[in-house]
């Protein structure tokens, strides 16, 4: 029998790996638009928390995506 897996099933690893991720992040001190050469340069006030960052949706809704 093939089990569908819901949103919720799902919820857990999305929370996980965006954890890791900014805590990845915060320890190199530059955020992924950064890392992937989308500028040169910027501090970040959400501590590295991109899924809420109103830059990175910027970027994002731009086309900018990281790498």
């Amino acid at each position: 029998m093939e089990r569908h897996i819901q949103r919720s099933d799902r919820q857990p690893m999305a929370n996980e790996n965006a954890i890791l991720a900014m805590q990845i992040l915060k320890n190199q001190g530059k955020c992924l638009h950064m890392l992937s050469g989308n500028i040169s340069y910027g501090l970040c006030s959400r501590g590295y928390g991109c899924i809420r960052c109103p830059f990175d949706q910027m970027m994002e809704d731009a086309g900018h995506l990281p790498n």
